[in-house]
């Protein structure tokens, strides 16, 4: 139907000479529809639907500027398109016109893959490291070149940009098409939405016309937890992104704690952190199998803890991120997984990977973050292996014996600093890159334990009605005490069950603490407040306790 759609459009409509463009595959170009004397740009609806040579389709808007609308296009496979427009001006409406896209290097746009793993187009491996410029269109240029220079020559993969209410979006464009050329990708971010729905949607409509032809993300709004009505507008804003982005870029939203309590509402597929505590992120890493990124890094020891806990970084910037990109650029970054067989330290791994033919490669490498330097012991697979301590501020690394066995034991070469082991088998590893497969072994996601018959846990405070007036305190309660408790990560969730649709929040972390409760809770009472503790024990089980509490003023 699609094909005699477009064979009578090709007959039915009176020639008439159509905007062309030629671009490099990922690069975009413009075509650009003057209007005429009596036209009004802000009234007129222009979208056009862009065939492939491969015969694929995608829907694109056009934006104003000025007198003239533009339609910013990207091709993606080599060769002549066709695209045929849809408008509310007769003069254009069901005309057709040709691009076409040339050959070039360009890896293409960044999707989600192997589950917890990020992807480019040309099915290669993506290491997202990203860092932010501020205020990127209100500084001088010169200072936004120069900070966009720096990020590149600390080989930062992403840069995330904000677009405020007043943003002059034709210098936002030209901005983040610098930072494109540089094969960086741009996380771009709305510092707010109008309050009107219908102001919203013109406001999205705008902003996904102008830059989805990019290579970008869409990182939602900063710090959700803080907007009134969070849930409702950013599911609306999800939507409007999944009806109108023609290129389907990466959605979440940017969090104080987590993006996590969101996902039901299936517009998101990257989570978003603003912590590297791993009593959230290492505790949603076994449950939530998206991706995840992490925008709360500050210091070294924030990047690894973070690293440790599955996630990749998207904030900061120096040399230590650098180094970062150094080191887990020589692993096998796309299939690295959190690891717990491990004391002295916290470790991600490469484990059951399937070569060609069905075999399977039961152990490749593993990679352990020593934050306070001291023995280490790592359960292996019994195989061979090479053996470096990494210097995660220089890079430098110093080979220690190699090892053969089950149970590596050892310390770092002193005990000045914070160090990354690495034991690998790099022979195998070049072996595997002969025979190239991205996702090489399948990732299963666990089912938490709810049993209380099973659950060695139980929440021992709150124990009654909860005050909004007083800071309730949280504990959790260990029935039955085993090797696999002594060290524990845990995470609080709360969500009123009436009168809202707000979803849940992070309200704590770990074994006790002091509940941080909305404050806007405070104007649905009294209400019934569901309470959850999920919990991730020393073997990398998880545990979910849920109880109901009443909350009163």
């Amino acid at each position: 139907m699609r094909v005699l759609f477009w064979l009578a459009a090709a007959v039915s409509v009176c020639a008439q000479q159509m905007p062309s463009c030629s671009a490099a595959l990922w690069s975009p170009c413009d075509l650009t529809f003057p209007l005429e004397a009596g036209e009004d740009a802000a009234r007129v609806e222009l979208r056009a639907e862009f065939r492939s040579p491969h015969k694929d389709t995608r829907t694109l808007r056009a934006f104003r500027d000025g007198n003239t609308l533009v339609m910013r296009f990207t091709p993606d496979e080599v060769g002549e398109w066709d695209y045929r427009i849809t408008s509310s001006l007769k003069r254009l409406d069901g005309q057709l016109g040709k691009t076409a896209g040339t050959p070039s290097q360009a890896p293409g746009f960044v999707r989600t893959a192997n589950v917890h793993h990020f992807q480019t187009a040309n099915l290669q491996p993506h290491l997202w490291m990203g860092s932010e410029i501020a205020n990127f269109v209100a500084i001088p240029r010169a200072e936004f070149e120069s900070q966009l220079a720096a990020r590149a020559a600390e080989k930062f993969t992403h840069i995330r940009v904000t677009l405020e209410p007043s943003t002059d979006l034709k210098e936002a464009a030209s901005r983040i098409q610098a930072i494109h050329d540089r094969g960086i990708v741009i996380d771009i971010a709305l510092a707010s939405l109008p309050d009107d729905r219908r102001e919203r949607e013109r406001y999205v409509t705008d902003v996904v016309a102008r830059f989805s032809a990019f290579n970008i993300t869409w990182v939602g709004v900063p710090a959700y937890e803080n907007l009134r009505n969070a849930r409702t507008i950013l599911k609306e804003l999800g939507t409007l992104l999944q009806q109108l982005d023609g290129y389907k870029h990466i959605r979440t939203t940017l969090a104080e704690s987590s993006s996590a309590t969101l996902l039901s509402d299936n517009w998101m597929n990257v989570v978003s952190y603003g912590t590297p505590d791993p009593n959230i992120g290492a505790v949603e890493h076994q449950l939530v199998a998206l991706p995840a990124v992490n925008s709360g890094i500050k210091t070294r020891a924030d990047l690894w803890a973070a690293t440790m806990n599955g996630q990749y970084p998207s904030s900061g910037s120096g040399r230590d991120f650098a180094v970062w990109f150094d080191i887990l650029s020589k692993t096998r970054h796309w299939e690295l997984e959190p690891y717990f067989e491990v004391s002295g330290g916290r470790a991600v791994a490469v484990r059951d990977v399937e070569l060609r033919g069905g075999d399977i490669q039961d152990a490749v490498e593993y990679l352990v973050y020593v934050a306070k330097p001291g023995p280490v012991e790592l359960t292996v697979e019994d195989h061979g292996y090479d053996v470096a301590w990494i210097n995660p501020a220089t890079g430098d690394r110093v080979a220690a014996k190699n090892y053969k066995g089950k149970s590596f034991a050892g310390e770092p070469p002193d005990r000045e600093h914070d160090w990354v082991l690495h034991v690998s088998r790099e022979g195998h590893k070049q072996g595997m890159l002969k025979t190239y497969k991205f996702e090489s072994r399948p990732i299963r996601m666990q089912t938490p334990e709810t049993d209380p018959k099973t659950v060695p846990f139980e929440i021992e405070t709150p124990a009654g009605e909860i005050s909004m007036r007083t800071p309730p305190l949280f504990s959790l309660k260990i029935n039955r005490a085993t090797r696999a408790t002594r060290e524990l990560n845990v995470v609080w969730t709360a969500e009123l069950t009436t009168g809202t649709a707000d979803g849940g929040r992070v309200v704590g972390t770990g074994r006790e603490g002091t509940l941080r409760l909305p404050s806007f809770y405070s104007e649905r009472l009294p209400a019934i407040l569901s309470l959850r503790a999920a919990i991730l024990n020393a073997n990398g089980k998880v545990y979910i306790i849920d109880r109901a509490f009443r909350i009163i003023p």
